[in-house]
């Protein structure tokens, strides 16, 4: 942790020490104009397994439990009906989950009813239910079984794979090397890197994402169910004709198998590199309300319902958590 880093916790444990987290929280919410804030998460699990990287149990339940207490949890669609209606609450905010991991059911729901808080998650729809993973854990669990002591990287670099954090810092360079290379060039690559690290491919992996069946069963937990692709490509990667693909797919998926068309999109990455203007207009085009992005901010009459920011904090320490969704409120 950095230096900095070690000051914000230390002052965050003493407001929290002094009862003045949760006044300090209230006074953020009300200080500026209407606005919320959508919280993002992934996989929620105790496995501790770095190249599937997890918010612990114990932790998230302590993030709901204060979210609980000073917010007003609705799902995204909800908060952008209200914001537009002019009756948003001052202390909204969202809980949201990308991909479709099946801990989503089994960790974090449980938690989320017990403090009755909604919550919308956002599937790519070609691994649901299909025995298939996204092509990034493809990539992970080739990284994480190799026994190639090196891998040729695309970029032209000879790079060792002798221990974990080399593995792992391979892994990371090839994502984001990945995500800026056109959709079709990605997707040759990532089939090429799973067969030269000779681990086996990620096809027919068990129990990692949800089955239909289980999408049901969150929809009957509270959740809302959102749009991100059929299979996860960085949109703006991709000519337009396919991203159109991409997205009315996954949304009629959602609404053969659940009966009703979600209201909601995930632009996957998510980054302002990740989606264009085409992007945002073709998410429009396919019927969606709204649409969130993982760029950092509020979100208030003046941001667009398609370009919705999203984003942490996910820090372990609690008061650290608290201490920053109020300083995310003051400063933007």
């Amino acid at each position: 942790m950095s230096g900095r880093g070690r000051l914000t916790m230390l002052a965050a444990r003493n407001l929290h020490r002094l009862g003045l987290l949760g006044p300090l929280t209230a006074a953020a919410c009300h200080t500026r104009r209407p606005a919320f804030q959508i919280l993002c998460y992934h996989r929620v699990n105790d496995d501790g397994d770095p190249f599937f990287p997890a918010v612990p149990t114990a932790v998230f339940e302590r993030h709901m439990a204060w979210v609980a207490r000073h917010f007003v949890v609705l799902t995204v669609e909800a908060l952008v009906e209200r914001l537009q209606r002019g009756t948003l609450p001052r202390n909204a905010l969202a809980v949201t989950f990308d991909d479709g991991y099946r801990d989503n059911l089994t960790h974090a729901a449980p938690i989320l009813a017990r403090y009755g808080l909604p919550a919308t998650v956002f599937l790519a729809t070609g691994f649901i239910g299909s025995g298939e993973i996204a092509w990034f854990d493809r990539l992970a669990l080739a990284f994480k079984h190799t026994r190639q002591p090196g891998w040729p990287a695309p970029w032209g670099e000879a790079v060792p794979l002798g221990t974990v954090p080399e593995r792992l810092g391979a892994l990371d360079r090839l994502l984001a090397y990945l995500k800026r290379r056109p959709d079709a060039e990605r997707r040759v690559l990532v089939d090429q890197t799973v067969a030269t690290l000779g681990a086996g491919d990620g096809h027919g992996h068990k129990g990692l994402m949800l089955s239909w069946d289980d999408v049901h069963a969150l929809l009957g937990l509270g959740f809302s169910v959102g749009a991100h692709t059929v299979s996860h490509p960085i949109l703006s990667r991709m000519a337009a004709g396919e991203a159109w693909a991409e997205i009315v797919e996954s949304r009629r998926a959602i609404q053969s198998a659940c009966g009703v068309a979600p209201p909601a999109f995930a632009y996957p990455n998510g980054g302002a590199e990740d989606y264009d203007a085409t992007t945002v207009r073709l998410v429009r085009d396919a019927g969606f309300a709204c649409a969130v992005t993982t760029r950092f901010g509020l979100n208030d009459a003046r941001t667009s319902p398609w370009e919705l920011r999203r984003g942490g904090p996910w820090e372990p320490d609690l008061p650290t958590f608290a201490f920053k969704l109020v300083a995310y409120r003051l400063c933007n």
